[in-house]
C-alpha cells in the first residue's frame, strides 16, 4: 500500500498573543506510478428526496409568505392605535401586487440563483437592494393607479422593515440548513482538481473550511505527487494525463485546472478536452501571478486600454475613512465602556498581572507604533520559549484569556489605537516589527500593505485567513483590498467579522 501523508501550508510565524493555528505535517515526496482508484461512493445518510432546486423554490414560497403578511402588519402598526382609520379591503386586495413586485424585485437582484460560492453576506446586500426596489415599485403603483386615498404611504415602511427582518431570518435559517446538508454531501458538487500549484492549495483549503460553498475535491490529479499520497487530505488518485479515465469514475461535476503559466500549452489541450467532453470547468490562476498581477482593463468605443491597478486608499477617500474611523471608534469606546470596565474588574481579580498586552508593530508607512491588547496569557508567557504560536489547550493562555480569544474581547483596547490614528476600523492586521522585517525582504507585494492604516479586521481576516494562516495568502487578501477598496466592502468586512465571532476556529 502507497504511503500517506498531507502536503504542508507554509505557515507564518505569529506572537503567542495572535490566535494561531496548528502546522500542518511535512511535504510529500514522489517517484511512484499513478493508481486508478475506484469511484467514490457518495456519502451516508443522503437526503434523496431533496431536488437539485430546493432552494430557490423554498425562497420564493418563504419570500412570497412573507411579503403577503407584512401587508396587514404594516397596517396593524400604522392603525393599531389610531382614531382614524383606512378600510382594510383594499390592503387585502393589494397582497398579490405586494407579492409580484417583490418576488420581481428579488428575481431582478439575483435572490433565486445559486448560491454556490457566495456569502451570507453578498446575499443580503442583494436582499436588501431587491426590497429597496420592491418598496419604489410599491410607491410608484399607487401613484401610477392614483389611489393614494386609499392606501396610506405610511404603511408600507413598517411593512417593508418587517418584510426585511423575517427576509434576512429566512436565509439565515436556509443557509445554515444548506451547510449542514453539504457538510452531509448533500447538494455539492465533485471537483476534480488538476495540478498541485499554490492557487489550488488555497483552493482546496478554502472549499475544505467553507462547505456551504457547496464543493468537494473528491480527487487530485498531479505530475508532482504519486498516486495514493494526500494533497491537504484530498487523495492523489493519477496523473494530469489521466484526466479522461478520472473523471468518469469519479462522476465529476467540475474539474478545476490549476497549472502553472509555464505550461501554457499543456492547460490549453486539457481545456480543449473538457470542451470536447462538455466537462464544465474553472482555471485556477498561480497564486504567485496573481499576485504580481497589477493590470485592469477598460474600454473607450470598444478599444481595450490596458493600466495598472492603484492604490485606491488616497486623497478624499483616505479622508473620508478617516473621519469615519474617528466618530466611530469614539461611539464604540463609550458604547463598550461597559465591558471594558467589566473585564479589567474580572482580569483584576482572576488573574495576577498587567491588564493589558503591549507590543511594537509596524503600520502606514512603516512607522511603528504601540498596539494594546487585553493580556489573555500568563505574565511573562514568552519568557522561556520566545515568540511561539498559540496551540489550541495551550496552558500559557488563561481561562478567563480564553474566553477573550475566543469571542475577540481581547482585541478591544485597539479601539484606541484607531482613535489615535495608528489603525483602522477596517485594514490588513499589523505585524510585529520582527516578522515585518522577515516578510518585506520575502513576500512579494508585503510592502503594498504598508500604503494604508492597519486595521482591527480586514480581508483577510474574515475570510478566515487569521493567526498563522501562510502571509502570502494574507498579502494577497489584503492587496486585492486596498486596489479594490470602497465604503462597501469595508462595511461587508464589519458584518462578517460580527458574523465570524460565532464561527471562530482559529481564535485559541
Amino acid at each position: 500500500m502507497a504511503r500517506r501523508h498531507t502536503k504542508t501550508a507554509s505557515a507564518s510565524p505569529q506572537s503567542s498573543e495572535s490566535a494561531d493555528r496548528v502546522p500542518e505535517g511535512p511535504p510529500m515526496t514522489s517517484g511512484t506510478r499513478p493508481v486508478v482508484v475506484a469511484p467514490i461512493a457518495p456519502p451516508s445518510g443522503r437526503l434523496v428526496f431533496l431536488t437539485p432546486d430546493w432552494l430557490p423554490v423554498a425562497l420564493v414560497i418563504g419570500d412570497a409568505v412573507i411579503a403577503a403578511i407584512s401587508v396587514p402588519l404594516g397596517y396593524w402598526i400604522k392603525y393599531a392605535n389610531a382614531t382614524q382609520v383606512l378600510p382594510f379591503g383594499p390592503y387585502l386586495a393589494a397582497i398579490p401586487v405586494v407579492v409580484v413586485l417583490y418576488l420581481f424585485s428579488l428575481s431582478v437582484t439575483g435572490q433565486y440563483r445559486s448560491w454556490r460560492g457566495r456569502t451570507l453576506v453578498d446575499q443580503l446586500f442583494a436582499l436588501y437592494s431587491g426590497i429597496g426596489l420592491a418598496a419604489v415599485l410599491m410607491f410608484a403603483a399607487i401613484e401610477a393607479a392614483n389611489v393614494g386615498q386609499r392606501y396610506s404611504r405610511l404603511t408600507i415602511l413598517p411593512a417593508v422593515l418587517l418584510s426585511a427582518a423575517l427576509m434576512t431570518g429566512e436565509r439565515y435559517l436556509l443557509r445554515q440548513y444548506e451547510t449542514r446538508l453539504r457538510r452531509q454531501g448533500v447538494g455539492t458538487e465533485r471537483v476534480l482538481m488538476v495540478g498541485t500549484g499554490d492557487g489550488s492549495e488555497m483552493l482546496i483549503r478554502r472549499m475544505n473550511m467553507f462547505p456551504q460553498y457547496g464543493f468537494q475535491v473528491v480527487g487530485v490529479a498531479s505530475d508532482e505527487f504519486p498516486a495514493g499520497e494526500t494533497y491537504f487530505g484530498v487523495p492523489v488518485l493519477g496523473r494530469v494525463e489521466d484526466l479522461p479515465n478520472l473523471v468518469s469514475q469519479l462522476r465529476v461535476d467540475q474539474v478545476f485546472l490549476a497549472l502553472p503559466a509555464s505550461q501554457r500549452e499543456r492547460l490549453l489541450h486539457l481545456i480543449e478536452l473538457c470542451e470536447d467532453k462538455n466537462l464544465e470547468f474553472k482555471i485556477v490562476p498561480d497564486l504567485l501571478e496573481v499576485m504580481s498581477t497589477r493590470a485592469s482593463a477598460d474600454a473607450l468605443d470598444g478599444l481595450p486600454l490596458v493600466g495598472v491597478r492603484r492604490n485606491r486608499l488616497r486623497g478624499s477617500a483616505a479622508a473620508a475613512k478617516r473621519v469615519i474611523d474617528i466618530i466611530v471608534s469614539a461611539l464604540l469606546l463609550v458604547l463598550f465602556s461597559p465591558v471594558l470596565l467589566a473585564i479589567v474588574v474580572l482580569m483584576k481579580i482572576t488573574t495576577p498581572g498587567p491588564i493589558l498586552f503591549r507590543q511594537e508593530r509596524v503600520g502606514r508607512f512603516r512607522r511603528p507604533f504601540v498596539i494594546y491588547k487585553f493580556r489573555s496569557m500568563i505574565p511573562d508567557a514568552e519568557a522561556k520559549t520566545g515568540p511561539v504560536v498559540a496551540k489550541p489547550g495551550d496552558e500559557r493562555v488563561t481561562r478567563l484569556g480564553r474566553i477573550m480569544r475566543r469571542t475577540s474581547l481581547d482585541e478591544l483596547p485597539q479601539i484606541y489605537n484607531v482613535l489615535r490614528g495608528d489603525m483602522s476600523l477596517v485594514g490588513p492586521r499589523p505585524q510585529p516589527t520582527f516578522f515585518d522585517q522577515q516578510y518585506s525582504g520575502e513576500v512579494p507585494r508585503y510592502l503594498e500593505r504598508q500604503q494604508v492604516r492597519p486595521g482591527l479586521t480586514g480581508w483577510a481576516e474574515v475570510n478566515d485567513l487569521r493567526g498563522a494562516a501562510p502571509i502570502t495568502d494574507r498579502t494577497m487578501y489584503d492587496v486585492y483590498y486596498i486596489e479594490n477598496w470602497s465604503l462597501a466592502l469595508d462595511l461587508k468586512c464589519i458584518v462578517l467579522t460580527g458574523l465570524r465571532l460565532f464561527s471562530q476556529r482559529h481564535a485559541y
